[in-house]
This record gives structure tokens, sequence and C-alpha cells, in this order.
């Protein structure tokens, strides 16, 4: 109970900040505009809602979306309602999903917003994706007898072990949880030992092996990067943090003493960043192109800033290997499975928290290199643009592991379906 006090204290305590983060004003970012009332519980009302799936952000909601588009194929009348908590993921929303559901922004977790977006919205059950767990939400839920599934879930250790510091509240917390669909073995066994029954808990695989590159992407790409890059051999930074964009913009100059014609895709993680990189770069006085502008990089370029949203999956087919972001500084990585699905060999720094078994399975197979050291990511970048055989077969292994792990989508929406 004092530790349930202390949460309800805490939240009230940071609500300003996480106001701050949400609504104001940054260059490139969308913003939320008049609709901030939603995240308090207000908004218009939706009626007859059969589902209340919850993605808090833009990878969330790239992950959802074939699971919903596979879940409205079966069932077309069918009433979505899609939450996210940001600007960005809302925009994903809208550009991937369109008239298929209808989106609101999730209520902040205090209880009167939660009770009345409920109260409001009454939906027959609710899925989250991942781990965005709070536990106000669980708790009217649960008093509205609102069944909570956690699709394609996941459990680090390091997060496992942060729960466990407060074994009581987390134990009622997960307990809450009518199914979990857990990624791998080891993410089931964590949730267990937070306190998700086994009766509970199946494990479903990755949603996320579920992105095959479709052949009209392949010749998009195709196209794209003969239009932008010509004959130029190209690699792909992605999703990359503050702190990291430098490192990286380091590998792109050791990379161009030995092949002076490369030229770096830069994708920053989040748009806000977008003209914060421009200037970094400009600022190392480096010549550069933005795709934002519609421009074309010219061959004495060698930065070309994909400051757009949405496609990740085109410019992983316009490059010939990648370094994954997240890895450099300590935020664990982003997921490697979009670029092995498009046949790139990767690298990556050190830290691979949040993707681990991926990690060691592509690492196994030789599609990914992991390191700390940026001469010797430049190195294996290198080594890969000046040999397109070695390249081809290590890209071709990490398809491989896609392929032999797809069926996770399938697998979970039975599970959900049948609970």
């Amino acid at each position: 109970m004092i530790l349930f006090i202390l949460y309800q204290l805490l939240l009230f305590a940071f609500l300003p900040i996480a106001m701050y983060k949400l609504y104001w004003p940054k260059a490139g970012k969308p913003n939320v505009g008049k609709r901030w009332v939603e995240h308090f519980g207000f908004g218009k009302k939706v009626s007859n809602v059969d589902l209340w799936f919850h993605a808090v952000s833009v990878g969330e909601v790239i992950a959802a979306t074939p699971l919903i588009k596979q879940l409205k194929q079966q069932h077309p009348a069918l009433h979505i309602l899609v939450t996210t908590t940001t600007a960005t993921g809302a925009e994903q929303v809208s550009a991937k999903l369109g008239e298929l559901i209808t989106h609101r922004y999730a209520p902040f977790d205090l209880w009167p917003c939660i009770k009345l977006f409920i109260h409001k919205n009454q939906p027959k059950k609710l899925w989250v994706m991942e781990t965005e767990l709070w536990p106000n939400w669980l708790s009217v839920c649960q008093q509205h007898r609102i069944p909570v599934s956690l699709v394609n879930a996941r459990m680090s250790e390091r997060s496992c072990k942060r729960y466990l510091r407060f074994s009581g509240f987390s134990q009622r917390l997960f307990a809450k949880l009518s199914l979990v669909l857990a990624q791998h073995q080891d993410d089931a066994q964590r949730f267990n030992q937070l306190g998700v029954a086994a009766a509970n808990l199946q494990v479903s695989g990755s949603i996320k092996y579920d992105l095959p590159a479709t052949d009209s992407l392949i010749q998009q790409a195709a196209d794209t990067r003969k239009s932008l890059f010509a004959e130029r051999l190209v690699w792909i930074a992605a999703s990359t943090h503050k702190g990291e964009d430098e490192l990286v913009l380091d590998v792109m100059q050791q990379v161009r003493k030995q092949l002076p014609d490369s030229l770096l895709i830069l994708v920053p993680r989040h748009p806000e960043r977008f003209d914060q990189v421009a200037e970094l770069i400009a600022a190392r006085e480096l010549s550069f192109a933005r795709r934002s502008l519609q421009q074309v990089p010219n061959s004495n370029q060698t930065v070309y800033l994909a400051d757009t949203m949405g496609e990740m999956m085109l410019m992983y087919g316009c490059a010939d290997t990648a370094f994954i972001g997240g890895s450099l500084v300590k935020i664990g990585g982003h997921n490697y499975l979009e670029a092995a699905a498009m046949c790139l060999p990767c690298v990556a720094g050190e830290y691979d928290f949040n993707f681990s078994d991926i990690s060691q399975q592509l690492q196994a197979c030789g599609a990914l290199k992991l390191s700390a050291d940026n001469e010797q990511l430049a190195n294996w970048i290198k080594a890969w643009l000046s040999d397109e055989n070695a390249r081809k077969k290590a890209g071709e292994a990490g398809l491989g592991i896609v392929k032999q792990n797809q069926g996770a989508l399938a697998r979970s929406l039975d599970a959900l379906l049948n609970h």
C-alpha cells in the first residue's frame, strides 16, 4: 500500500515533465495540438469499441501494423481503437492504418484520466504492444473486467532486475495480466518470475520477424538508389541517438580514407533531432544532402541525411551494409530485423540488451558484428563494402534467420482471439 501511494504521488510530481516532453514545440516534431485533452481522458467519445490496442510510439505502431491489418481482414466489422502516447506515433497510425481504425491519444496513468477514458469508450478488451505497462491502467481494467493482453512482449534481464527491487508491487502488477505472448523463452521466464501465472504465458516469437521485403518495395528501393546514389558504395546508420551521431561521422571518415567514393545515409531516431544533426554535420564542414528537401547528393557530398519518417525499410534497400543505432550509447540497441529482411549485413556497438536474443542469432550466422571500438566498426564496414560476395553471403544468412523465425504474427493472433 505504501508503494502504491508513493507511485501515485510520483505520477503527479512527474506530470509537468511528461507534459513538457509531449507538448513543447520542437523543430521537425509533430504537435499534439488541441488533442492534448485526450491525454487526460477527454476528447470525442468512441462508441462500440471491441478492442483497445495501445502502441506507445513509432516502433510499436510499425510492429503492430501487420497484426491489426490481418485482424481486420479476418474480422472486418471489428471496431478497433488504437492509442499512442506520442504525436509521431499518431502520424504513423494515420499513415499505415488510416480508416481501418480509430485513433486517440492514450490517457495518462492517473486514476481520473484512465477511469474517464474507460467510462467514455467502454472497450471490451485491451491489447498492449510489448512492455508498456501502467499500474492504474491495469487496476481500472481489472475493476471493469477488461482483460489485458501483452503482445510481442519482451522483458530484458536489466528491466527484470529493476522490477524485482519492488517485488511485492511488481507481483501484484503482473498478476493482473490475463495473457502474455512473450517473444522468447527467456522473456517468458522473467515474466513468470515477476508474477505472471504460467497458465497465462505463451512463447509466440517476435512478430517483428514478419517483415517480408515485398517485390514492390525492393523495386522502389532499387529505383531510389539509382536516382540518388548511382553506382556509389552506400552504408546506412539507422536510428542514431544524441552522442552517437558524432561517433558515426568519425567512422564514416575512417571508411572514406580507403573508400573515398562511399556515402553514408544517416537516419536519426527522433524527428526533433533532424535539424540538430544537420547542424552537427555542417559544423564538421562535411557536405551533405537532405531527403526532406528532396536534394540529390552530388559526387562530392559524403552524407545523405534521411530526415523523413516511415521510410526506414526503403533506406535500408538503398544501402549495402548497415550500422544499427542505440548501441554505442546505453540505449540497448534497436531492431536489427528490418536491415536483415533487406539482406544487409550489420554492425553495431556493444549495447544490445534490448534485442539480445535476435543479436545472438544474427551474430552466430555471421550477419551481425558488435564492437565498442570505432576503428573495428569502420574496418568491418570497409570489408563488406569492398567485397560483394562476402557482403551477399552475410546478408543472405541474416535474411535466412528472419525467414526461419516468421510465423509469430499468425501464432499471436490465434492465441489472442482464442483466449
